[in-house]
């Protein structure tokens, strides 16, 4: 009872602090900040298992969906800062080789499903994982 009773207090305590220093930055800075733009591609709305799932069925091509994510990415990189290193030419060389590879049926959909399931869908990945070719920290 004790322990609910000094956690709830705490939390109190810390949310009252988050508010006065949001508070207190939004006089000093005087806006909340950009806002960035709704997302208009509606590729970019749909699941990855979705987006892969598609890919496979050959009804989307790998290079269209990593395009329209670099297409976000570079419309929203001033406001949010989020990316370090773009490898976009590497992608788009990924993605077209996926593309080649489904429209050349060597693996049936079945096989790819399940041994590589997210096939030609983006991602992006923290700099502190060991990439080939790529710097990190």
């Amino acid at each position: 009872m004790k322990k609910t009773f000094w956690y709830r207090v705490f939390h109190f305590l810390i949310s009252t602090f988050r508010h006065i220093w949001r508070f207190v930055l939004s006089i000093k800075l005087g806006t909340k900040g950009k806002i960035v733009s709704p997302v208009r591609n509606p590729l970019l709305l749909k699941s990855a298992t979705k987006l892969a799932q598609e890919i496979r069925e050959g009804k989307l091509k790998s290079e269209e969906v990593v395009q329209a994510y670099i297409d976000r990415i570079l419309e929203v990189e001033p406001y949010i800062n989020a990316t370090v290193d773009h490898c976009f030419e590497d992608a788009l060389k990924k993605a077209r080789e996926v593309d080649s590879l489904i429209a050349s049926a060597s693996y049936s959909r079945e096989y790819l499903s399940k041994e590589k399931p997210l096939l030609g869908v983006p991602f992006s990945m923290k700099i502190i994982l060991m990439a080939e070719g790529k710097y990190t920290k």
